[in-house]
């Protein structure tokens, strides 16, 4: 398959034509990290590294495997390939455009001789750049290491392009493009050095003089240096050629923005902002600009506007305008004719030339401001009603801040929306050490690494737990009280109702405007425990249809207390799931928490049951009684979008399991883990899954229910079976207990069958023969059709290993006709993967192998991809004695490959097996060619 990767700005993938939607998140790193390795083989640890630069999870080696597996269903299985210690991107480099570009860079260092060809390489790399690499892609790896030294390299590549472009004599038609640079990097001197000898070369010296006086300014505000030697050198070069300096700025203009931190620390956004305005900039046209930083509440809107404003605030030296406009906060927001009436005094009118309509209001601001260049910073606004009466008429920039998302005013006005997320780890731990100071967060540099992931990047957050350290005496004891779920409450809201240093406060403030039904879902929402739901489990969990649910959730989208990554899935920041779960204490009564709950843990068991229905359609779901589904569970329409559904809700469904174990909700514990069997078996690790099901043995013990109990043994035995673990007898023995104990005749039936396997596994034939029979027996006794067939199969299993071949087929080919006259795929599957193995031990090849392909096929059509592997290992067992060693060899790589994607411990056994097998066969050669020689 033709798959191509366009890294140089927006992330974009396209496989064979089309467009590939790699989900955002750890995916997308993983394949970056390939991406920036193409050609090279990376190591599994180098990549987790590259996924988890500041903690790694329990398990990272499996998550990485995982993730790889998923990615080749999305490019195909050849596009990544497996190498010793870990992965390759098996994709050409001139598909890649970052590899494209360092090519033709390449190209022209290798020309370096100033010609037309050396231009025009450049031209062709640097076009092929849309914006900041890797743009969609959130990683901490990627911000450090990688894209500062992608924009280097574009930087030199583009400087250079400029330098052979002013000495062909082009200098005008670079001067655009520098002032945009210049603009997004006020401090770098190279640009400012072409800028200003374009400027000069193009006879336009006033201007070239007016940006020497702004770059020096810069460096020496924000510095305290003055400008290198190269670029005095070229402003001494303008001086000599008989040019003035640029007029001062007017005397007595108004400059009214508020004070600038002192130590502000980065943000990429800034960045993003200088872009924006530069672009806009570009616009000859006198119109008034807009952009509105909206955001959640403390997340630092107001620092970074301020920061902005005076950044650029020599670009607009006519008027300086601030206003808060008190959109959130204890008293009522300002109305837009008072908002208008005080710009107008700050402005010199006087009282009584202010006329009382709000409409005349605006038109005279208008005109006071017409002819002049105006920036003007309004801050926290409630709506874009509150904003629009304030706008001037022309050559302005307006800045806006608020919680609300001011869609009208982007949809109406053209503003430009910036939208500001937490702090990345780097810029949280320099805004931590800036408030605490760098000497405390050095000497506590793993409680400061801490609180920087406890507090998930929220500035307001960081700036009190620095003050809080301060007082406490160290960074520890403030990890240890938000570790403790009531000291943590305190820790933010012991402000004395400042909104600057009580976050409680800043919250509440968003929380009062909500509606009634936005303010009962919000409550809600901090009872779940996943970091993400869905818009179904939150319309359960709030009680409200999913269509009025959705308008809800949109609302609080907007006002920056949800946020949404993608369609349909919605978050709470941690710090907000606080607060939010507190107001649920508070404003809602214990039973309609309660109720709450059920209908969330209701919903979760329904949709898995729903999606487990259509993995196994056959398969009898006794246990779901007596819980009863509140809501409709989701339809799936097959099984790739039942497995789909698992894939993206399984670390939801995670932690719902251990919550309800661990807070009396047990019954839906037990049975939610019950609902995913099949999902666990096609998809999820083997030591993931038995961790989960040891959580429903005990959920099913504390909540009585010998029959639940008895289930979830027999699944955990089944899993450890898979696994070659000799517990399973046990735990097979202990769910035999608890179904005779409750009289369960069908799940006495079920376990006996996994007796004869496990026994079986465990070399003990006639015992394995002898509980494979009584199960089967049962099965007949009471008229389970299902029972028998899988129960026909265990007897040939244990058969099989007594070496018992013919008897074995016979239960095998018994059990096919019930498989099919139940339309049983799932067991047929496994059923013809026995059969193929018992032909195989009597060496009739070509009927294994038939039997072979129909599991594969059966499993394939399952989304089995594990078992569909262990069928694979037999196939090429097959080749191999049937004297085809490099067709088995094929089916042996590809078997192993898929088995360690999974975890499965049956990878080492399957190679070790291989080895032995080929080990035996040169063995054989040897003495063959021996006894050859010796004749």
């Amino acid at each position: 398959m033709d798959v191509r990767f366009r890294i140089l700005g927006p992330w974009e993938v396209r496989a064979g034509g089309r467009a590939v939607s790699v989900p955002a998140g750890k995916m997308r790193v993983l394949l970056a990290a390939l991406l920036v390795s193409a050609g090279e083989s990376v190591s599994v640890d180098l990549l987790a590294a590259r996924l988890w630069p500041e903690r790694a999870p329990r398990r990272e080696r499996a998550t990485v495997h995982t993730y790889v597996a998923r990615l080749r269903r999305l490019l195909g299985p050849f596009a990544i390939q497996t190498a010793r210690d870990g992965y390759q991107l098996a994709v050409a480099v001139d598909r890649i455009d970052l590899w494209a570009f360092r090519d033709l860079l390449r190209r022209a260092a290798e020309t370096g001789d100033g010609s037309e060809g050396e231009l025009k390489l450049l031209r062709q790399g640097l076009a092929l750049w849309r914006g900041r690499p890797f743009t969609g892609v959130e990683s901490v790896w990627l911000d450090r290491e990688v894209v500062p030294l992608l924009e280097d390299e574009w930087s030199a590549a583009a400087e250079r392009r400029m330098d052979l472009e002013l000495r062909s004599g082009q200098s005008s038609a670079v001067i655009p493009e520098l002032r945009d640079l210049v603009r997004v990097h006020p401090t770098r001197e190279s640009l400012w050095a072409r800028l200003i000898d374009a400027l000069h070369r193009s006879g336009r010296r006033v201007e070239a003089l007016e940006a020497y006086r702004q770059v020096r300014a810069a460096l020496v505000d924000e510095l305290g240096i003055e400008p290198g030697g190269a670029l005095q050198e070229v402003h001494a070069r303008v001086l000599r050629d008989g040019a003035s300096a640029a007029p001062p700025v007017e005397a007595g203009a108004t400059r009214q923005l508020p004070h600038d931190v002192a130590h502000f620390t980065g943000r990429a956004e800034l960045e993003q902002l200088h872009r924006l305005t530069a672009a806009m900039g570009g616009d000859e046209r006198r119109l008034t600009r807009i952009v509105a930083l909206d955001g959640a509440p403390g997340i630092g809107k107001t620092t970074l506007a301020v920061h902005f404003a005076h950044s650029i605030a020599p670009a607009y030296p006519d008027l300086q305008l601030y206003l808060n406009l008190r959109g959130y906060g204890p008293g009522e927001p300002v109305s837009p004719s008072a908002a208008v009436e005080a710009l107008l005094r700050g402005l010199g009118v006087r009282s009584d030339l202010i006329p009382p309509g709000a409409d005349e209001r605006a038109a005279l601001l208008r005109s006071t401001l017409a002819g002049r260049r105006v920036l003007m910073l309004l801050d926290n606004a409630r709506d874009a009603g509150q904003v629009r009466a304030l706008l001037p008429g022309g050559d302005s920039l307006v800045i806006v801040t608020s919680r609300n998302q001011l869609r009208g005013l982007s949809v109406r006005d053209g503003a430009h929306r910036v939208t500001l997320g937490p702090l990345r780890p780097g810029e949280a731990l320099a805004l931590l050490a800036s408030a605490y100071g760098p000497d405390g967060v050095a000497a506590e540099s793993g409680p400061a690494a801490h609180l920087v992931e406890l507090c998930a990047g929220h500035p307001l957050a960081l700036a009190i737990v620095a003050e809080r350290a301060q007082r406490a005496g160290g960074l520890t004891r403030v990890v240890r009280a938000l570790t403790d779920e009531r000291a943590r409450l305190d820790v933010f809201r012991d402000g004395d109702g400042d909104p600057h240093n009580d976050l409680w406060v800043a919250l509440s403030w968003s929380y009062r405007a909500l509606s009634p039904d936005a303010a009962g879902m919000f409550r809600k929402l901090g009872l779940h425990p996943a970091d993400e739901v869905s818009l179904a489990a939150a319309a359960a969990l709030s009680g409200l249809p999913v269509h009025r649910a959705e308008r809800v959730l949109d609302h609080l989208v907007a006002a920056h207390l949800v946020q949404q990554r993608r369609p349909g899935r919605y978050e709470l920041h941690d710090l907000v799931r606080w607060y939010a779960r507190e107001q649920a204490s508070r404003d809602e009564s214990e039973p309609e928490r309660v109720r709450a709950v059920h209908r969330l843990l209701d919903w979760y068991l329904h949709a898995a049951v729903a999606a487990d229905s259509r993995l196994l359609p056959h398969r009898r779901r006794d246990y779901v009684a007596p819980y009863l589904p509140q809501a409709t569970p989701p339809r799936f329409a097959d099984v790739t979008t039942a497995m789909a559904w698992f894939e993206e809700e399984y670390d939801g469904i995670r932690s719902v399991i251990r919550w309800a174990h661990d807070n009396g909700w047990s019954g839906h514990s037990w049975r939610i883990v019950m609902s995913m069997i099949a999902f666990f078996e096609r998809r999820i690790p083997l030591h993931d899954a038995i961790e989960l099901h040891g959580w429903a043995v005990a959920a099913a013990a504390v909540a009585g229910e010998r029959i639940g109990e008895g289930y979830v043994l027999n699944a955990l035995g089944c899993m450890c079976y898979y696994k070659g673990d000799p517990a399973a007898a046990g735990h097979f023995q202990a769910a035999l207990t608890c179904f005779q104990d409750a009289g369960d005749a069908r799940g006495e039936a079920m376990v006996l069958g996994n007796l004869g396997l496990a026994y079986g596994e465990q070399g003990d034939h006639e015992t394995a023969r002898w509980y494979a029979s009584r199960a089967l027996a049962y099965c007949e006794k009471i008229g389970y059709d299902c029972g028998r067939a899988l129960n026909l199969d265990n007897l040939g299993v244990a058969l099989q290993a007594a070496g018992d071949y013919d008897a074995a087929i016979d239960c095998h080919v018994r059990a096919q006709a019930i498989n099919r006259e139940l339309d049983q795929v799932n067991g047929e599957a496994t059923n013809q993967h026995h059969l193929g193995r018992a032909y195989l031990a009597l060496g009739r090849h070509r009927q294994a192998l038939h039997a072979f392909r129909r599991s594969i096929g059966m499993f394939r059509s399952l989304g089995n991809p594990r078992f569909e592997a262990m069928v694979r290992v037999d196939v090429g067992k097959s080749l191999f004695l049937a004297g085809h060693a490099e067709l088995a060899r094929a089916a042996w790589d590809g078997a192993v490959a898929t088995l360690k994607e999974f975890d499965d411990p049956q990878a080492r056994e399957v190679s070790d097996a291989i080895a032995t097998l080929q080990a035996e066969s040169a063995g054989r050669d040897a003495r063959r060619e021996a006894d050859t020689s010796q004749v």
